[in-house]
């Protein structure tokens, strides 16, 4: 008797503890990965209305604008990549990159000033991949004026003509822009895309099938399928 007893006792507890494993599976699995997947169908692209199209801050028309950060490692490494779309723009269409600017984005904006000084002065892309590396990898603030200085030292940049661009009105005036942007456009992941004042893209897919899918939206006004 006492035998049958615990033979029933060993045999429910085995029955609940079956039970679990595969409800926790379903879960996980299933429900988890479902929603998972809805947020990312959700958020990886999304257009504002014709409203908005009209009172966008975007000077240009026909454009794919890369909001990113020198702080931003999917930025660094996509870097060949943007490269490479930018060579497919057509005719008539730009690619334009603009640092993200404002509170919304923390210590992202940091470099921003950097940024627009050294686009004014016509010297950034050749220095995109350096100030990359001294922000992500070597952890250098270079939002601090004495560490963008040393950073600027080594990097054989003129410290008189960043100085004084640093406080032309053309510095001003895209700092306002890149704020303006990000701001009227809610940023708060970098790389983001803009295109055509219309749509916001965060990379879903691996390139150049997402190169594919922007040039949809700037040609076709419509998304690729996955």
């Amino acid at each position: 008797m006492l035998k049958k007893s615990l033979y029933l006792i060993s045999y429910t507890l085995l029955v609940i503890v079956i039970s679990s494993l595969i409800t926790t599976a379903y879960f996980h699995y299933f429900v988890l990965n479902q929603n998972a997947g809805n947020s990312i169908e959700q958020n990886s692209l999304r257009s504002v209305s014709e409203q908005d199209i009209q009172k966008s801050p975007i000077k240009d028309e026909n454009s794919v604008i890369e909001l990113f950060s020198y702080a931003c490692h999917y930025c660094s490494i996509n870097e060949k990549h943007v490269d490479k779309l930018e060579s497919r723009i057509p005719q008539g269409s730009r690619l334009i990159r603009l640092h993200v600017n404002g509170e919304q984005m923390g210590v992202f904006s940091n470099t921003a000033p950097l940024f627009a000084t050294l686009t004014v002065m016509g010297i950034e892309p050749q220095y995109r991949e350096s100030a990359y590396k001294a922000v992500i990898k070597d952890k250098i603030d270079l939002g601090n004026p004495q560490n963008r200085d040393r950073w600027l030292q080594d990097n054989g940049i003129d410290l008189e003509a960043y100085t004084k661009a640093s406080q032309s009105q053309g510095v001003q005036d895209l700092l306002s822009y890149m704020s303006e942007v990000s701001k009227y456009y809610k940023i708060n992941a970098t790389p983001t895309f803009v295109v055509n004042k219309k749509w916001l893209a965060i990379q879903d897919r691996d390139f150049p099938a997402f190169s594919d899918h922007l040039l949809s939206l700037l040609q076709h006004d419509k998304p690729l399928e996955q």
